[in-house]
């Protein structure tokens, strides 16, 4: 707790820079990480409670509780601005050898660190344990691992590392019995809680890990009875874990004063359970059973209304528009402060005070060093202020734009539909070229409104219930009333949890929704209009285009009509594979209309449809 690596989490927030936009959200991911920790060990200990034959022990109710406590060290400044948006924007100022308007000169790299492919902040957080446990004179011994920590410096001694009881406690010194010391075995279990899964080699990203299709098996825990350990802090199958359910409980209630989630946590608590679970998406799939933690059926309702919420917190929370144009204004930061400001460390312990000892690396690599890391917190902006370097003066001036409220402007929001699905399909900078093009084409008289790549953001995002586009509560196995008995059995007769069918509970509709926003950089009011127009304009005419195709691609129409604007009364029909009777006959309009025919849009594109069917019938 009282670590280095630990402590670094108070100077970090854990909503990064939504305070802009709500103002309580200032708690930081200490906070969170306390919370995880507390309601891992409480979860965990009350379904020890109800279920004493699955041998849950002490020592594995401790591990938990310390992946909790230890799962977002990893974490850089600004939430998810560093492992996220500034990735991106980062490969983007390589690419272009500039960033606005300033050269974005690498020539000092080639001592640095290259750069680890897929790295998030979970990469991070295993460095950052193991330099943890280094400040406590620890390391984890793969070749020993089910004996203490190999002991490296002075600290901590690893005999003496593991459960202390209070009451059991005397003024003896000595050894810890060996059931209450934390093996190597453990810290590596703590380390697979955090990852989700078997630790990759060093040097390779989780991510890149998992896109490999490794048969690697969990280390920590290998017994199948208990693998359901893993899925408390981090859940592979479903994604509803004591993370998730903290930081939603926490951050509702700071922006909003909400405890619908919070109410929820009390009553997960005591309605799961943990019992066989088939968990084949597919059911010509074979058998792929598991240890699981699995619910109440009763709870089906209340989960679903889980992930809704969070899919509305994603909505008006986490990525709200002024959030949003927040972090791509903290990442120009970063970016123009890249080629010349280095994060500067020095290891205490060191006896070299030399200059030479120092370590020193750029904000995009400050995370492949542990002491470096240290330094990179939510005050890397204040750094940077109090620097003298000519080069990094545009960067202290955007500082001083962004701490002055001089935020970027967001000029066009769009949600992805059908009409217009090939908006999301075209690259950033195409969709930027295009709105140049529109602008060039209206701006002939007055070239000084005229609008540059560098004052366009073009922000694409996607918000769904937790698995993309598929419904989160498939992925989850309930437990009949009738079974609960059978909780009481040994670990190899625990009754079998089912899935519920969607048919039996409220849901949505759709479970993703992908969205592309249009920022302003420019303070520019004329701009900013300028930007809007030709944006709306832009989507008006790939909207247009996509309808033209869809209508003339998909049906062939022998004669031309006119077609008037839709009826507000009649509900647009844009599949063939919706029929009439869905909706109802249409009731026949035999009002005169002024002499012409009336045209209902629905009807005629039905009716050509059936004319279509009946002439493919006669010809088979």
């Amino acid at each position: 707790m009282n670590t280095p690596q630990v402590q670094r989490l108070r100077q970090l927030k854990q909503l990064g820079t939504s305070d802009y936009t709500y103002i309580n959200t200032t708690h930081t991911r200490f906070e969170h990480s306390l919370g995880v920790m507390s309601f891992a060990g409480t979860y965990l200990e009350a379904i020890a409670k109800r279920q004493p034959r699955l041998n849950i022990t002490t020592k594995d109710i401790l591990c938990v509780k310390i992946a909790g406590l230890l799962h977002d060290l990893g974490h850089g400044p600004y939430s998810h601005v560093y492992d996220g948006t500034f990735r991106k924007q980062l490969k983007l100022a390589k690419e272009k050898g500039e960033w606005l308007g300033q050269k974005f000169d690498r020539k000092n790299d080639f001592n640095d660190p290259n750069p680890m492919d897929g790295w998030a902040h979970e990469d991070g957080s295993l460095m950052m344990i193991d330099a943890m446990l280094k400040h406590l004179g620890l390391e984890i011994d793969e070749s020993n691992l089910d004996d203490p920590l190999k002991q490296i410096d002075n600290g901590i001694d690893a005999k003496q590392f593991g459960i202390w009881n209070r009451e059991d406690s005397n003024d003896e010194e000595g050894d810890f019995p060996y059931e209450l010391v934390l093996t190597s075995r453990d810290w590596i279990f703590i380390k697979e809680c955090i990852a989700g899964g078997p630790l990759p080699p060093l040097g390779v990203s989780l991510e890149k890990f998992k896109d490999s299709s490794s048969t690697a098996k969990m280390i920590g825990r290998p017994d199948v009875h208990k693998e359901f350990l893993y899925d408390i802090v981090s859940n592979r199958h479903s994604g509803l874990d004591v993370d998730k359910m903290d930081y939603l409980a926490r951050d509702t209630i700071r922006a909003h004063g909400s405890n619908c989630i919070a109410d929820l946590m009390s009553k997960l608590t005591e309605k799961s359970f943990v019992c066989w679970g088939n968990m084949s998406s597919d059911e010509d799939e074979p058998d792929d059973m598991h240890m699981i933690i699995a619910y109440d059926s009763k709870m089906v309702q209340n989960l679903m209304s889980f992930f809704e919420q969070r899919y509305k917190e994603h909505q008006r929370l986490y990525t709200h528009p002024k959030t949003q144009k927040t972090n791509y204004e903290i990442c120009d930061i970063f970016l123009l402060a890249e080629p010349y400001f280095r994060i500067i460390s020095m290891n205490d312990e060191d006896e070299d005070d030399s200059s030479d000892s120092m370590i020193k690396l750029p904000i995009s690599k400050a995370m492949f060093n542990p002491d470096t890391y240290l330094e990179l917190t939510d005050t890397v902006l204040d750094k940077i202020m109090n620097t003298e370097t000519i080069e990094l003066k545009p960067a202290r001036r955007l500082i001083k734009k962004l701490r002055s409220h001089e935020k970027y402007v967001k000029c066009g929001d769009t949600i992805i539909t059908s009409e217009i699905e090939n908006l999301w399909d075209m690259p950033e900078d195409e969709i930027v070229a295009e709105i140049l093009k529109l602008s060039d084409e209206d701006m002939t008289d007055n070239d000084s409104l005229s609008l540059s790549s560098d004052d366009i953001i073009v922000d694409k995002g996607k918000i769904h219930h937790g698995m993309k586009d598929k419904n989160p509560v498939d992925f989850m196995r309930f437990l009949p009333k009738k079974d609960h008995m059978k909780l009481l059995n040994h670990q190899e007769d625990l009754p079998i949890a089912i899935q519920i069918s969607g048919d039996r509970y409220r849901k949505p509709d759709k479970f993703l929704q992908k969205s592309i926003r249009v920022y302003c950089r420019s303070t520019s009011v004329e701009k900013q209009n300028q930007l809007t127009k030709c944006y709306k304009e832009f989507t008006d005419n790939l909207r247009s285009q996509q309808t033209q195709d869809s209508q003339f691609g998909l049906f062939e129409v022998e004669e031309e009509y006119a077609r008037p604007p839709p009826s507000p009364n009649i509900a647009t029909l844009p599949s063939v594979s919706q029929t009439p009777e869905k909706y109802g006959t249409p009731k026949p309009d035999n009002r005169n209309n002024g002499g012409k025919r009336r045209y209902d849009d629905s009807v005629s594109l039905f009716s050509n449809v059936k004319k279509m069917s009946k002439a493919v019938s006669t010809n088979r």
